[in-house]
């Protein structure tokens, strides 16, 4: 596991905040002390240390803080976006098997057979766009070449929004 840069980057602005504030607990320090001397006992208002140090810095903490989260949650939430985009899972390739009952100039009304899985019995209608693959063994063909009582199996493809579409129709058996 690499160790995230932004924990560097928070590190290292700690530091400087602890840094400011000891010198400005120094700074403090000397003027009392000079004052002091000065006035013999009485010395000029300054405001204490801990006042300033607990406004400024719970300030430069909280605005720090929200950028490094903003940042961090970004960069993860983006590497995993990324990582995720290109990977199916099972779930979303399905594959069924249909007789064709109708087919249309860009549609095709189709009935699941027995074999398949109770969601993919009964009849469907679908579009179908330039982009779907039609196949015959391991030619394509067209939608037009397909008729009532083929056998075909459909692959659907179920996006990462959970829109699903065609994918490839193959022509397992034509009608006889």
């Amino acid at each position: 596991m690499v160790f995230p840069i932004y924990f560097l980057a928070l590190f290292a602005i700690l530091i400087i905040l602890v840094a400011t504030v000891i010198i400005y607990f120094q700074v403090y320090k000397r003027h009392i002390n000079k004052a002091l001397g000065a006035t013999k006992g009485k010395r000029t208002s300054m405001v204490p240390p801990y006042t300033v140090a607990a406004i400024v810095m719970t300030i430069i903490v909280l605005l720090i803080g929200i950028l490094i989260s903003y940042f961090a949650g970004y960069v993860k939430a983006y590497k995993d976006y990324e990582e995720d985009a290109w990977v199916m899972s099972h779930s979303d390739i399905q594959t069924f098997y249909a007789e064709v009952k109708e087919v249309g100039e860009n549609s095709i009304l189709v009935e699941g057979i027995s074999l398949n899985d109770e969601n993919y019995r009964g009849e469907f209608q679908y579009d179908i766009w330039e982009e779907v693959s039609i196949y015959r063994q391991d030619a394509v063909i067209r939608l037009s070449d397909l008729s009532e009582g083929d056998l075909i199996s459909i692959t659907l493809l179920t996006d990462r929004t959970g829109i699903t579409n065609i994918f490839k129709i193959q022509l397992l058996a034509d009608k006889k």
